[in-house]
Parts: C-alpha cells; structure tokens; sequence
C-alpha cells in the first residue's frame, strides 16, 4: 500500500493523481446533486448527459474518436473519468516495472500508456452502452419520459438549468431539466411532472406538480 501512494505522488503520477481526485470529487459533487450533470457535456445525447456531436467543440478526428470511445451513447464525463483511470494505471505500472529518470522518459510513458487506456474505455463504454441506451428510444429517440414525475435533485431548476430524478420502475433516471420561459424556478426536493422533451439540446422541460406529497 505504501508503495502504491510513493509511486501515485511521485513527479511523474502526481499530475494525474491529482486529476483522479478532482475527478472523484466532481463525482461526488453530481451525485450530491449540488451541480447539474450536463458538465463536460456536447449536444446530443439523453438520460441526463449531453454527450455526442457539438459543432463548436468537436469536428473531425474528435468527432471519431469520441464515437470511437461510445460517447456517443456514454456521457462524456464518464468516457473522460474512464480515460483518465486507465491512464493513471498505465502509467503507474510503468513507474512501477521501469522508473523513468527524466522528463523525456515520463513524456514517452505518457504516450505508450494512452494507447492501453484508450483501448480499456472502449471495452469498458461499449459494456455500459445498453445502461445508457436504456435512457432513449429507437433510433436514438428519447426514452417515454413525458408525462411521468419526478423529483428536483439540484440546487434549483430554472429557465437555465437543473437536474430531475424521474421516478421509474426499474432505477430512477437522471435528466437535465428546465422550466418553460417565463416560468418560476422550482426549488431541490420539488415534486413535478415532465412535459415535453426538446431534442437540440436534449433536455426537458417540467412544471411543478399540483400534488405535492
């Protein structure tokens, strides 16, 4: 064990240490509800990511390679989280067999351990694919969310932004929600019912449910 954190903290890990700690801590964060999950986010995905195609922020070789990895299907912030976990291990098991001694050495350790940890996301967004596709219909469609209620999970959701867990009868969904314009923000704990699905971006808009429990 003690091995395991000399090598994490050492010159060449520690940036990546670092990164895995921010990393869990944003995890937390989400899961707290505090922030929406449409952090790291492109547009056109569903379930409570935005992952996929942006115009302005991917195009080309980044388009593929993030097709390549499942984000199309898998939220970007998890095929990064996953990219970054698979780096850290790579690298830390060539720290581990073969101590660089120089920055060069780190750079070339880098850049053989970004091939195994590209490969292991892939296997690993392409296992989690059917847990996101779940989320939407065929063809991509949105998944038969309109209609059912839910509860507000972060801070507010307003015209801007928000975070609804919708109650379903296998797991709660998480969806990035909004109200309509011109509509009061709806407070975190807040029943309310979905009402309509807007696909560019793909998020979804709610009102307050009449029946608070």
């Amino acid at each position: 064990m003690f091995e395991i954190i000399k090598i994490a903290i050492s010159p060449g890990v520690l940036p990546l240490t670092l990164l895995l700690v921010l990393i869990g801590l944003f995890w937390m964060v989400c899961l707290l509800g505090a922030v929406d999950f449409d952090v790291f986010t492109f547009d056109d995905a569903g379930g409570g990511f935005d992952s996929g195609d942006a115009p302005g922020m991917a195009s080309g070789s980044s388009r593929w390679l993030i097709r390549y990895l499942n984000g199309d299907v898998v939220p970007l912030a998890a095929i990064l989280s996953l990219l970054l976990i698979y780096q850290w291990c790579a690298v830390m098991l060539g720290h581990h067999f073969q101590p660089p001694g120089d920055f060069a050495g780190i750079a070339v350790l880098y850049g053989i351990g970004i091939v195994p940890a590209l490969v292991c996301t892939k296997l690993t967004g392409k296992l989690l694919r059917p847990l996101f596709a779940g989320l939407q219909g065929k063809d991509g469609e949105a998944a038969p969310i309109v209609g059912r209620l839910g509860r507000v999970r972060s801070g507010i959701c307003d015209e801007r932004s928000g975070q609804v867990e919708v109650d379903a009868p296998e797991h709660p969904l998480l969806i990035n929600a909004r109200v309509a314009q011109g509509a009061p923000p709806i407070s975190r704990g807040s029943r309310v019912v979905v009402v309509s699905h807007q696909s560019q971006p793909d998020i979804y808009f709610v009102n307050l449910h009449t029946e608070q429990p």
